[in-house]
C-alpha cells in the first residue's frame, strides 16, 4: 500500500463508503439511472440519466463527512472537468498534477480522487484505493470492468496505471 490510512480519517472513511457501494448497478443497465444512481445524481443536483462518476465521488464524501461530523470538502458539482478546476484553488486540497504523479508515484495516496480528461469537456473520476508498482486499485462509479467512463455501475478495478491519469489526483481535506 502506498501509505497507511489512519483509522477514522476522512480518507479511510470515504474508501469504506465507496467499497460498500461496489456492485451498485444502473437500472436498466446503460441508462445512467436507478434507485441508488439517482441518489448520487441528486446529491449534486443533476437529473437522472446524466453521467454520474463525479456525483458518486461527491456522494461518498458526503456520507463519510457526515459520519465524521465534518463538512464535505468536495465541490458540489457533477462535472469532472469543472470539479478539477474548482478544486485547484480550494483551501486544504493536495493537488498532484499528472506530470508530478508520473515523476514521483509516491505522491499518489489511498483516498485520493483521480481525474481523467476524456475529451470534448468530458471526463472520468474515481477513488484510489491502493497503488501497487505504478498500478492503481480503484473504486469507480459509472464504469464497467473495462474502465469506460460510461459504464453500468460501481466497480473496483485494478488495471489503471498512474501514467493513464492525464489530469491528476486530489486529496480533499
Amino acid at each position: 500500500m502506498a501509505e497507511y490510512l489512519e483509522a477514522g480519517s476522512l480518507r479511510a472513511e470515504v474508501l469504506k463508503v465507496a467499497a460498500a457501494e461496489v456492485g451498485v448497478r444502473e437500472i436498466p443497465l446503460g441508462s445512467n439511472t436507478g434507485p441508488r444512481v439517482n441518489q448520487y445524481l441528486d446529491a449534486v443536483g443533476v437529473a437522472p440519466g446524466q453521467p454520474w462518476c463525479m456525483a458518486f465521488v461527491f456522494w461518498c464524501f458526503k456520507q463519510a463527512a457526515a459520519a465524521r461530523g465534518v463538512s464535505n470538502p468536495v465541490p458540489r458539482n457533477g462535472s469532472v472537468i469543472h470539479c478539477w478546476q474548482l478544486a485547484q484553488s480550494q483551501p486544504g486540497t493536495n493537488v498532484v498534477p499528472a506530470e508530478k504523479a508520473n515523476a514521483d508515484p509516491s505522491l499518489v495516496l489511498p483516498g485520493m480522487v483521480f481525474f481523467i480528461d476524456t475529451g470534448a469537456e468530458h471526463g472520468h473520476a474515481g477513488f484510489v484505493v491502493d497503488v501497487v508498482g505504478g498500478t492503481l486499485v480503484t473504486i469507480e462509479g459509472n464504469t464497467n470492468s473495462a474502465g469506460l467512463r460510461e459504464g453500468i455501475g460501481v466497480f473496483q478495478r485494478s488495471s489503471r496505471k498512474i501514467r493513464d491519469i492525464n489530469m491528476g489526483f486530489i486529496a480533499f481535506a
